[in-house]
């Protein structure tokens, strides 16, 4: 995270494009904005790790790990946006919010049924990636499965909350707009390594389907929250394209 002390002069550019991030000054010094970056990241690594532990599958311990988890650091990141009087403009409900974030889910669930059509088609050892999510989810036949997308609905809103407001907001501070949407992301993806061993198939080896989701809708996430410059729509999106996978499975047998 060394590069976050980069050109003052592009940063400034950045900024200018930006007029309401120009309206208040940085409040998080770089160490901080560091170590709140890391922190977030490993800790979500841990929590992740104990979710997708194959011992969980199908269990509520899975989403209610994760739930508890997010909202207490969902709690922070509203706390500490009520604190920067951000709070009101980052949730300011506009015209339009849902529609573009279920447009933006519809694509990106879209484009995951065509990357894995791709990258694991049916019959190939690799479609065991897709079906191994799937397991770990549980039973999406079983009666609880609309209670399964609910939660899973709910943990996809905080963890938006978490990552762009929390994390990203932070980084931006210190970092510029652009650098601070590929920074989270790319921390948000590195959160998800855990997955690549634990949801790992015979015959196919190391899973990369979560963490290579996590990368690319997690950019798509970040640039609208830099494009629009509030949460509602990307935390939308996000629950939407969540929910989606549970209830319209990519695989089923």
């Amino acid at each position: 995270m060394s590069a976050m002390d980069d050109d003052p002069d592009e940063d400034r550019d950045e900024r200018d494009d930006a007029p309401e991030e120009r309206e208040r000054a940085p409040t998080t010094a770089p160490t901080l904005a560091n170590a709140l970056a890391l922190g977030v990241t490993l800790s979500t690594a841990g929590v992740i790790a104990y979710a997708f532990n194959p011992a969980r599958a199908g269990q509520g311990s899975m989403l209610l790990a994760l739930g508890a988890f997010y909202a207490a650091l969902s709690a922070l990141a509203l706390f500490r946006l009520h604190r920067r009087g951000e709070l009101s403009r980052r949730f300011r409900p506009a015209y339009g919010d849902i529609t573009l974030g279920a447009a933006t889910a519809g694509a990106l669930y879209g484009s995951a049924r065509i990357v894995g059509a791709l990258v694991a088609p049916h019959g190939s050892p690799r479609e065991a990636w897709i079906e191994a999510l799937y397991h770990q989810l549980g039973n999406l036949d079983a009666p609880g499965r609309t209670l399964t997308g609910a939660a899973v609905f709910a943990v996809a809103a905080l963890e938006e909350i978490v990552w762009r407001g929390l994390v990203m907001g932070s980084i931006q501070d210190v970092s510029g707009r652009w650098r601070a949407a590929v920074y989270t992301t790319l921390l948000y993806a590195a959160a998800h390594l855990p997955t690549m061993f634990l949801l790992r198939a015979l015959g196919a080896g190391d899973n990369p389907l979560v963490v290579v989701a996590a990368l690319g809708c997690g950019m798509v996430w970040s640039l609208m929250v830099l494009r629009t410059g509030r949460l509602v729509p990307a935390v939308v999106a996000h629950a939407l394209f969540s929910w989606a996978i549970i209830e319209l499975p990519l695989w089923q047998r």
